[in-house]
Formats: C-alpha cells, sequence, structure tokens
C-alpha cells in the first residue's frame, strides 16, 4: 500500500509543477494597465501606500521617433523575504490604455530585455534600484506624460496585501524630428540572443550613413569598440557571446553627413537554450526517472537491511538425509565380504577356496606360479 501511495504522491507533483503562481511570488514581466486589471492588487480594498521613494529622469525634450532613455529610480521600500519590485511605465493612469504605446510609444528595451511596460526585479541589498527603459517618441509631435507605479510586498504581511505608489507625471515634449536625422527604425527592436551566441547583432537605422557601436560588461567603465558592418540602414555589429548572468550593454552612434547622434545604451537580451520537447513528454520522463530512484533506494534499503544474527545456513545435513545411499548392482556383494570369506591352501599354494561357490580363486597377493 505504501509503495503505491508514494507513486501517487510523486505523480501528483509531477503534473502540478508550473501550474501557478501566486501573487506574492510574482507574476513576470508583461503589458499591463495601472490597475492591472486586479491581478496585481491594483484595487485599493488590496493594497496600501508605499513607504518607498520613486524618482524619474527623462529628457522633456524628444524629437518624434527617436531613441529616448526613461530611468526609474526606487529605494527605501519595505519589501518581503525575496525582495521582488514590480515597476510600471505609463502613459496615463486612467485604469484602461495606460501602456506607452496606446500613446505612441514604441518600446525598444525595457530593463530586463524585453519590450514590457511591467518588470520585475529584486532589490539589491543597498534597497536601491535604478531601472531603464529605452523608447521610440510617437511619431506625431505633441505633449506627452509619462509616469511610473512600484508594487512591492512587505514582511510580516499577514494580510497578503501589495504596497504601491504613483508617481507624478513628466511632461515630454515630442517635436518634430529635423530632416535628415539619423536614428533607429522606428520597427526595429533588439534581438534577444541564446546563451552563448556570438552571432552579429542586427542593428536597422533611417537617415545613416555610419555606425559606431561601444560595449562594456554591466559592471564596467570603460567601453571597448566593436567592429561594425553593413551599408543601407542594417548593420551588424561583433558583440562577444553571453554566458550565464553576464550581461553586456552597447550603445550606438547613428551618423550622416549632417549629424552624429549617440543613442542611449542598450542591453544584449539573452535568454536559455529553447527546450526542444513537449511538457508531457518531459512529466512522463521525469516521472520514469523517479520512479527508477524509488526501485535503487528499495533495493539498497533491502540489501544493507542490519538482520540479526544473519548467517549463510548450512544445508548439508539435510541434503545427506534427502539421498539414498547406492544400490549393490544385482548379482555381486561388498568386495570386502567376498574376500574375507576365502580360505587359503597350503597343498594348493596361490589359491583360495570359497566355500560359497565351491570352486577355487586365484590370490591376488599371492598369484599361482605361471599366472594360471
Amino acid at each position: 500500500m505504501r509503495p503505491r501511495v508514494a507513486v501517487l504522491t510523486i505523480i501528483a507533483l509531477l503534473l502540478a509543477t508550473g501550474a501557478s503562481m501566486a501573487n506574492p511570488g510574482g507574476e513576470g514581466d508583461a503589458d499591463r494597465d495601472y490597475t492591472c486589471g486586479g491581478s496585481c492588487h491594483g484595487d485599493p480594498a488590496l493594497s496600501s501606500p508605499s513607504d518607498g521613494t520613486v524618482t524619474v529622469s527623462v529628457n522633456p525634450l524628444a524629437f518624434s521617433g527617436t531613441a529616448t532613455a526613461v530611468h526609474v529610480t526606487a529605494s527605501g521600500m519595505s519589501l518581503s523575504g525575496n525582495r521582488l519590485l514590480g515597476v510600471f511605465l505609463l502613459g496615463s493612469a486612467n485604469g484602461n490604455d495606460d501602456h506607452p504605446e496606446d500613446h505612441g510609444w514604441n518600446i525598444l528595451q525595457d530593463p530586463n530585455g524585453g519590450t514590457r511596460n511591467y518588470v520585475e526585479v529584486v532589490v539589491p541589498p543597498s534597497g536601491s534600484v535604478t531601472l531603464t527603459w529605452v523608447m521610440l517618441a510617437p511619431v506625431q509631435p505633441g505633449i506627452q506624460t509619462l509616469l511610473t507605479e512600484i508594487h512591492h510586498g512587505s514582511s510580516p504581511n499577514s494580510n497578503n496585501w501589495a504596497y504601491s505608489a504613483l508617481t507624478r507625471g513628466y511632461v515630454v515634449d515630442v517635436q518634430p524630428v529635423p530632416e535628415n536625422l539619423p536614428g533607429f527604425a522606428f520597427d526595429w527592436s533588439p534581438e534577444t540572443r541564446v546563451t552563448g551566441d556570438d552571432s552579429p547583432t542586427v542593428i536597422r537605422t533611417r537617415n545613416t550613413t555610419s555606425v559606431s557601436v561601444q560595449w562594456m560588461l554591466e559592471d564596467e567603465w570603460v567601453p571597448h569598440n566593436a567592429e561594425v558592418t553593413g551599408e543601407d540602414d542594417e548593420w551588424h555589429a561583433m558583440l562577444p557571446a553571453t554566458i550565464g548572468d553576464i550581461r553586456i550593454q552597447y550603445q550606438v552612434t547613428t551618423s550622416n553627413g549632417d549629424f552624429s547622434i549617440v543613442q542611449p545604451w542598450l542591453t544584449v537580451a539573452t535568454e536559455p537554450a529553447a527546450f526542444d520537447g513537449e511538457i508531457w513528454g518531459a512529466r512522463i520522463q521525469a516521472l520514469a526517472f523517479g520512479l527508477l530512484i524509488i526501485a535503487f533506494l528499495l533495493s539498497l534499503q533491502a540489501r544493507l537491511s542490519p538482520w540479526e544474527g544473519r548467517q549463510d545456513p548450512d544445508h548439508t545435513e539435510e541434503v545427506e538425509a534427502t539421498e539414498s545411499p547406492p544400490e549393490e548392482p544385482p548379482g555381486l556383494e561388498p568386495a570386502d565380504d567376498y574376500w574375507s570369506r576365502m580360505v587359503p591352501s597350503e597343498e594348493n599354494p596361490g589359491w583360495l577356496w570359497d566355500p560359497v561357490e565351491e570352486e577355487w580363486v586365484a590370490d591376488p597377493n599371492n598369484p599361482p606360479e605361471g599366472g594360471e
């Protein structure tokens, strides 16, 4: 009964893996509105004001269709045990159509290397973290407003509430782009590479006759020059492969005969190699491997269990008792009895008289002369 219960428990654990994720553990990067649809505790009845401080740094002037960076710094929050922080970049706080792209912006890259307006990060022990979004300004000139909001937990937090803080709106004046201004193509975004991939990074531009790229590791201060090839607004920059948690930042300078524009720093987004297989195949394989381990442990336990007085029994007596003595061939008798009945004769040396058969038998120890 116990092995059956153990097998059923293992199956339940395998099938339950990845089935759900609780809010206190985060919900992952995504595109979200201000209230988060209620799934992030955006309901005021389920949240409280954050004790953290949030500041935003953004150039108040941008040209339409050009790249601009938005830096968000959060500090002083009372965090939960996992130190997880969720940060929103918003175009409004209406609760609907709050994504910056709803207002004409195009996110080139979020702080985690994706293109989301909501990201989750782990705050370092210093208690302060700075996140950077790189976006293309709206094509249509006009006054734009950007806001940020943070969500986080606290410890202890018996009510399982979210603590949130919404910043004021930061105004960006989007003006018409000067003629022939070089920059990124409006439909281009940094590509994501697989860990260990050192293939060229593709950069697509507009109004650009030359491109230069500098790169450095996340904790470095001095950048390195990258080899760049290409033409006709498509360029290939040779950047090192990323391995493990190592992150590489790079900065593109777009130039033509009239302008030279230094673009914001970007990050080489890296993801693990894709798993080639189906989820049910992986679960069945995991189940088979688990059962193999259980069988090995049970076999090992049976072999190593301490039996009292354990000795290999000697079954010699039982075997001998069951064996029947060999039978003499019919008409024969034991050799010792046969020779003991012989009678020697002085008159006939070399011969023995057999009183039973009444005949003379040659003595094997003193054969008669001539061997007859």
